[in-house]
């Protein structure tokens, strides 16, 4: 072959790589440095579209029970926030709360947001926006306590979230156990301990008692199982079903009811308190005579102060001592939800959470907490640790700093979102009166237990297969 042919080959291949290589892009990672290097920018980034909640004016409509001039800031401060949101507080949802939520649902004017006294009435009527998607999003939910996290989920759907959470602990008059030469505990301390120190303390003549419980009820029927077993919760509920034929129920059930016969318990009638303190709607434990009060955080604020003043003994406020499965504190949970007919949910969803559990939330309360004089009585739900370390310097009393480590291991009650249970204590106490037989002893709870547990779990299990559908 001549060299003008090989030549004349040689160029028509080359074109061909050519085509092919400008078809192809030939090197694409080349390609893509050559043009970033040497060709001049097109245009800047472009800046991304905020979600039309946070841009368009908006009004939402609040109601809660919170502390007005602690509500009043907060709604403040949220509005500073989102400056193109404004909250009006909803003066018409007051006491009874279900009550007037019902008849502002009645009239189709439900606020935005709402704090729920009982959350499966609010989910079997309606009134609750499907929380799930929202909260499933938000990275800072995965902060809240595991055992909080699962309060108020029906069929798979979260319809309500928690705000705070409430110690029950016991107020320990430390005085009226120094005047009796009792040692004080340490608050790591066990359920024998606390029946000894009452039983030690108890002087019924001269109106001392050793142990009281909130609405007179000593209530170890409710926290006693979950103390000695791990896998029961409140009134020895285990997420599915109750067990009342355990025997630490029937314990607990039968120390409350020795306690009241031997008068440890205090329970003084109006005629009782009307001689001794001339007032008969006296609380004993604030005048002094009442040891170990079982009780809420939510009495920390005022009760203390309150008795010091008076002279009625100093006082500490111990976390729930332990059984043989730990020191599982008891807690209470308030809760708050979204109307289902907002029209703004996810601006509803940030006013939610701002005002109950989320870390800037409770950074700026803490901040007003300390403007406005408030002692704290409630507390967070989510393990934010800036949020503790700051708190940690508002507490006063110093067996709270004991109870706030136990949180992980707290047992919720479920009082206020478990269907079926208020009608169960209806059949209970307003049909049966079988509370009331077994403290005149006409009746023993070992002998009711199964009817009782029975009766319990077809309650809530016909309530939940209804509000699951």
């Amino acid at each position: 072959m001549s060299r003008r042919k090989s030549f004349s080959l040689l160029l028509a291949l080359l074109l061909v790589v050519s085509i092919f290589t400008a078809c192809t892009g030939g090197n694409n990672a080349a390609n893509e440095s050559s043009s970033s290097t040497n060709q001049p920018a097109t245009g800047t980034p472009k800046e991304e579209e905020k979600p039309s909640w946070q841009t368009e004016k908006i009004t939402l409509k609040f109601a809660s029970w919170e502390t007005p001039e602690m509500e009043a800031k907060l709604l403040e401060a949220f509005m500073q926030k989102h400056p193109n949101i404004t909250v009006e507080k909803d003066s018409s949802i007051n006491w009874p709360w279900t009550d007037s939520l019902t008849a502002a649902a009645s009239a189709g004017n439900l606020p935005d947001v709402f704090w729920v006294e009982n959350v499966p009435v609010g989910v079997e009527n309606d009134w609750l926006y499907d929380l799930t998607e929202l909260w499933d999003a938000d990275e800072e939910t995965k902060a809240i306590y595991p055992n909080i996290a699962k309060q108020a989920v029906y069929g798979g759907k979260r319809l309500a979230s928690p705000t705070f959470q409430f110690i029950m602990g016991v107020f320990v008059n430390k005085t009226l156990l120094e005047k009796n030469n009792i040692p004080l505990p340490g608050y790591d301390w066990t359920i024998d301990e606390m029946i000894d120190i009452a039983k030690k303390v108890s002087n019924p003549a001269e109106h001392i008692y050793g142990i009281g419980g909130p609405w007179g009820n000593l209530s170890f029927d409710e926290h006693w199982p979950a103390l000695s077993d791990a896998s029961m919760g409140n009134s020895t509920f285990d997420g599915e079903k109750f067990h009342f034929t355990n025997q630490q129920w029937i314990d607990g059930y039968n120390q409350k009811l020795e306690l009241r016969r031997l008068k440890v318990e205090e329970k003084m009638t109006g005629e009782e308190k009307k001689a001794v303190f001339g007032d008969e709607g006296a609380w004993p434990m604030q005048k002094g005579h009442v040891a170990l009060g079982i009780d809420g955080s939510w009495n920390m604020a005022a009760l203390g102060a309150q008795m010091e003043k008076d002279g009625a003994g100093k006082l500490d406020f111990y976390p729930y001592p332990r059984g043989k499965a730990g020191q599982r504190m008891p807690i209470v949970l308030d809760y708050i939800g979204i109307s289902s007919t907002t029209k703004h949910p996810e601006a509803a969803y940030e006013l939610m959470k701002f005002m109950t559990w989320s870390k800037e939330g409770w950074l700026t309360r803490l901040d007003l907490n300390k403007e406005l004089n408030i002692d704290i009585d409630k507390f967070p739900v989510a393990e934010f640790s800036e949020v503790w370390e700051k708190m940690d310097g508002q507490l006063k009393m110093e067996g709270v700093k004991a109870a706030i480590k136990l949180f992980d291991q707290a047992v919720p009650g479920f009082g206020k979102t478990l269907p079926g249970w208020r009608e169960y204590n209806v059949w209970l106490n307003d049909e049966q009166k079988l509370s009331e037989k077994f403290v005149k002893g006409e009746l023993k709870p070992a002998d009711k237990a199964k009817e009782m547990e029975d009766k319990a779990n077809e309650f809530v299990s016909q309530a939940m297969q209804r509000i699951n559908q």
